[in-house]
């Protein structure tokens, strides 16, 4: 009987550590790919940002592409923290997976994990408010997306039980330590070119007259040209962009703005008497000095 009970005892405890083993591979590759496609997502973000990625690809697919990285990252993310639960022989309980630093086992390791999570989905979910944020509110909210992957980084180094051997290491840190380099040199780049508030408008100087043009076929009707200068732009309730061709000196520096703020890149200026080699916009519904935009174009879907 006692014999009987051991054997019993010994084979439950093979099936239970198989079971931990089990829940822990699928918790561990889910945690490292969501770790992996959340870089791939920040690096696509800083291309995107810049519009390095809109010479050759049309700005809504590099952005949709951007999104999906994005929500297949945190729904791994996700799916590593609450596989936890389902070990066994955990140590992780459900208030860990939202209160950091709750944990009594691993407070820190852990807590850095729930709090870089918790930022992520949050600026995951502000994607809807990116409008009514503005470019400038904007950028600020998604800095953080580099403290949140610092954080990510912290958790993988301290509670991650198979980060020990350095070829596992090794990747996990290079990963954070080129999205460090790569967010310093553009930030750095994007300080110098912010000494001249005209930044990408081909020539043009504070006092002279500029010619806008925008490309219907870039613009993905974000509105931030309009915040930038509401007196130059328009984004209409009808799914249509009014803007003026023709821009007065006093307002060239906002226009100015809004070229560098365009994620898209589909406005173009130029000094008036430059080589205007801008298609016109499809239609004309005012003129210069009466108070009304000068073009409009149709951005509605076909």
């Amino acid at each position: 009987m006692v014999a009987w009970r051991e054997r019993c005892n010994r084979t439950e405890a093979v099936g239970v550590r198989n079971a931990a083993q089990s829940v822990h591979l699928v918790a561990a590759s889910a945690g490292f790919l969501s770790y992996l496609l959340l870089w791939v997502t920040i690096i696509w973000g800083m291309f995107l940002g810049r519009g390095w990625a809109m010479t050759r690809f049309k700005y809504a697919n590099v952005y949709a592409t951007h999104m999906t990285l994005a929500i297949l990252a945190m729904t791994l993310g996700w799916g590593h923290a609450f596989t936890q639960l389902a070990n066994p022989v955990g140590t992780v309980f459900l208030i860990d997976e939202f209160v950091p630093f709750a944990n009594g086992r691993d407070p820190i390791g852990i807590g850095v994990g729930v709090v870089a999570t918790e930022i992520m989905t949050a600026l995951l979910i502000s994607v809807p408010l990116q409008r009514r944020l503005g470019d400038r509110r904007w950028r600020a909210l998604h800095s953080l997306a580099y403290a949140s992957f610092t954080l990510l980084a912290g958790h993988v180094l301290l509670a991650g039980s198979d980060v020990g051997p350095l070829y596992v290491k090794i990747p996990v840190i290079a990963l954070w330590l080129s999205t460090a380099v790569l967010w310093l040199g553009l930030a750095v780049w994007t300080r110098k070119g912010r000494k001249t508030p005209t930044d990408g408008a081909h020539g043009v100087r504070g006092g002279q007259r500029a010619q806008v043009q925008v490309d219907p076929g870039k613009c993905a009707r974000f509105g931030f040209c309009e915040q930038e200068a509401p007196e130059v732009f328009e984004l209409r309730g009808d799914g249509r962009l009014g803007y003026r061709s023709q821009v007065p000196a006093e307002q060239v520096e906002a226009a100015a703005r809004a070229v560098k703020v365009c994620p898209a890149r589909a406005i173009t200026m130029r000094r008036v008497g430059s080589d205007a080699r801008s298609r016109r916009p499809a239609e004309t519904i005012g003129g210069e000095g009466d108070g009304s935009l000068a073009e409009v174009i149709d951005l509605r879907p076909r």
